[in-house]
Formats: C-alpha cells, sequence, structure tokens
C-alpha cells in the first residue's frame, strides 16, 4: 500500500514539474501522440491561452520543436523542447506575445495575442 502510494505521489511530482515552470513564466504540456491524446488536448484547449500545433506540409505532425516565447515586453516567458506535436500554453498576463518554433533547422516565428479566447497557432514544416 506504502508503495503505491510512493509511486502516486512520484508521478503527481513530476506532472507538476512537467507543466509548471515558475512565477514569471508560461506553463507548457506537450502531447498529442495518438488520437485518444490529440482529443484531451483539444479538449482541454479551452482552458489555457494557447493551443499550438507543429505539422509537416504533408499534414503528418511533427515534434522534438523548439519553442520559445516572448512577451510584449521582450523578455522570454517559456524556452523549451516540445515532444509531441501538441502544446497547450499558459502565459503570465495578456497582450501581445511572440511565438518562435525551430524544427529541422528552420525558424518560424507568429505573433499572438493572449486574451478572453484561447488562441491556436500552427507551425508546418517542408520536411524532406
Amino acid at each position: 500500500m506504502k508503495k503505491h502510494i510512493l509511486i502516486g505521489l512520484a508521478v503527481a511530482q513530476a506532472a507538476a514539474l512537467a507543466f509548471a515552470q515558475g512565477a514569471g513564466q508560461a506553463e507548457f504540456r506537450c502531447g498529442g501522440v495518438g488520437d485518444a491524446e490529440q482529443q484531451q488536448f483539444k479538449a482541454q484547449a479551452a482552458d489555457h491561452d494557447m493551443l499550438v500545433t507543429f505539422a509537416s506540409t504533408t499534414g503528418a505532425y511533427v515534434a522534438d520543436v523548439d519553442v520559445k516565447i516572448t512577451g510584449a515586453d521582450g523578455k522570454v516567458v517559456l524556452q523549451a523542447r516540445c515532444g509531441g506535436p501538441l502544446m497547450l500554453v499558459n502565459v503570465p498576463g495578456s497582450g501581445p506575445h511572440q511565438v518562435e518554433a525551430s524544427f529541422n533547422g528552420q525558424s518560424q516565428r507568429k505573433a499572438v495575442t493572449v486574451g478572453k479566447q484561447p488562441a491556436r497557432l500552427s507551425f508546418t514544416w517542408s520536411v524532406s
């Protein structure tokens, strides 16, 4: 019984660390591998500032994307590698943000305004 509690606590701590990035920093979670997890992420998007999708121009999802998000003041609020094709993000404060995503040596940047409605961003790359 105690072993199950310790395992449960370890899993809960790992999940909290994976999602929370600290005060003044964005919080994120990556995933979306498999249909069930994709549906779960898309359903949870309404509770987050952003849902970011990573794919190739052929429509296939991609993973291991480097992401950097900066606020209106130019300060980096998130710098992470997303191991899945979907990323749920909460940023500190509202207003304009820049999202830069890099995959396979190619970077793209998009502007987004965080406010009352969750933002949805998609990044696509040509994959040879």
